[in-house]
């Protein structure tokens, strides 16, 4: 038995149950898939005589949409508040870091002057020995 085969003929019969009372004869069947399939078309069909369809009250129906909708409305307001959440929090660690860059600015000028005053002071000190009487 080809499994996949008849997995798409009761695929078909089921997209098919209005009205359609066998397996499509386009689906070129075997003998023995035709039984084995047999049980579950008199079942579908035992179903189908039994089960009688049924339609939702509207006062459900008005329930559902209002449900859905107010949740639709929180899940909205959420991503927007979240996204909000996350332009500020970028526009703060944006500001740190402009400040912590100019701060790290300040500190290297800093750093260099001192590194000159102490080159003139070493170069001051050193023209000074030099040029005293031994």
């Amino acid at each position: 038995m080809n499994e996949e085969r008849m997995a798409e003929a009761l695929a078909a019969y089921a997209d098919n149950t209005t009205g359609c009372t066998e397996i499509s004869p386009e689906i070129n069947l075997t003998d023995e898939e035709h039984r084995g399939l047999a049980p579950l078309v008199q079942l579908s069909k035992r179903l189908q005589r039994s089960l009688k369809p049924i339609s939702p009250s509207a006062a459900f129906v008005r329930s559902l949409g209002k449900e859905l909708t107010d949740r639709a409305e929180q899940q909205i307001a959420l991503t927007k508040r979240l996204r909000r959440a996350i332009v500020i929090g970028a526009a703060a660690l944006g500001s740190l870091l402009s400040i912590a860059s100019v701060v790290g600015a300040i500190v290297l000028l800093i750093a260099r002057l001192r590194t000159r005053a102490q080159a003139r002071t070493l170069h001051a000190a050193a023209g000074q020995t030099e040029g005293a009487p031994a």
